[in-house]
């Protein structure tokens, strides 16, 4: 009796014991903290302050960022990340929301994905552009040996495909575009001066279709209304093409509403309204005529304003 109540104890220990190291062995399938996470934490950190580590690759170790059928081999690696450092004056991975995870597949495989942010300025204009990134790492024997990235890259395509764009104009577009950036500083500083500057006497502003300014100083009151409504106003130029003696504009203006408008009273609401704009030029590079498409309505209900009753 005794002998058979203490093998039923054994029994229950031992699978007691092989119960509680399944359950082990299972957690370490998935964690958020390992030596491996560390790792990649290391490599962001250096990407960041653009040191760019090696010895943590395998010689063999192939990295596909945003494809599946061309990778990038070790050994070229880092000439891939300096050619794409020449177009920004800065970039890097933002500190915040990053999340990090280590998996054991069923097949064996480790793991470490990240998500993370990402942030650069081009050198060019100046422009920053921010989208999220997707980061996995398989690691054999503590070294990486497979680098996957997933992210968006349109926005950083299309931006320095009009930086190629601009550097092969002519002279004649070149003018035409150091107007009309002379002509958005203008705008965005209510610098009336340089605005003149860069125009004829008698330029012409249309807005959907009604003529609005016949000279300088008409065009110098428009600018008024708006800065003095809005002081923080500010136009960003979203698209731009430039044919002969015409410039086509897409761009969005922003601004706080902290003083009257239309009659209105200060409402301290926000705006933000797109439009399209259509820039003639004369032979020197001055502009001679605007004509601007936007919709007010817009506006006018980011500020609650009532709109009122056609009448029959």
């Amino acid at each position: 009796m005794n002998t058979e109540i203490m093998k039923k104890g054994i029994l229950l220990a031992l699978a007691t014991v092989l119960f509680t190291a399944c359950q082990e062995k299972a957690a370490t399938r998935y964690t958020q903290q390992s030596p491996e996470i560390e790792t990649v934490k290391n490599l962001i950190k250096n990407y960041n302050n653009k040191v760019y580590e090696t010895s943590v690759f395998a010689d063999t170790s192939k990295t596909y960022f945003n494809t599946k059928d061309n990778p990038i081999l070790s050994s070229k690696a880092v000439d891939y990340h300096k050619a794409n450092d020449a177009n920004y004056a800065s970039r890097g991975f933002l500190p915040e929301d990053q999340e990090y995870e280590m998996v054991v597949t069923d097949d064996g495989e480790t793991w470490v994905n990240c998500w993370l942010d990402w942030k650069g300025t081009l050198a060019t204009n100046n422009k920053e552009i921010t989208f999220p990134v997707h980061l996995t790492y398989q690691f054999v024997d503590g070294k990486i040996v497979r680098e996957v990235g997933l992210w968006d890259p349109t926005e950083v395509v299309l931006a320095l495909q009009e930086i190629e764009a601009k550097n092969n104009r002519s002279a004649d577009e070149k003018a035409i575009q150091t107007t009309i950036d002379n002509v958005t500083n203008a705008w965005n500083t209510n610098d009336k001066d340089l605005m003149y500057a860069n125009m004829i006497g008698n330029i012409i502003r249309t807005a959907n279709g009604a003529v609005i300014a016949k000279k300088q100083s008409e065009y110098g009151d428009f600018m008024d209304i708006y800065h003095g409504a809005f002081p923080d106003f500010k136009v960003t130029l979203d698209n731009m093409k430039i044919d002969g003696n015409t410039a086509y504009l897409n761009w969005t203006c922003t601004g706080t509403n902290k003083g009257e408008f239309m009659g209105n009273a200060p409402t301290d609401k926000k705006i933000e309204t797109h439009g399209f704009s259509i820039w003639k030029f004369g032979p020197e590079g001055k502009a001679s005529r605007e004509d601007a498409f936007y919709d007010n309505l817009v506006v006018y209900q980011q500020l609650g304003y009532s709109m009122p009753t056609p009448k029959e």
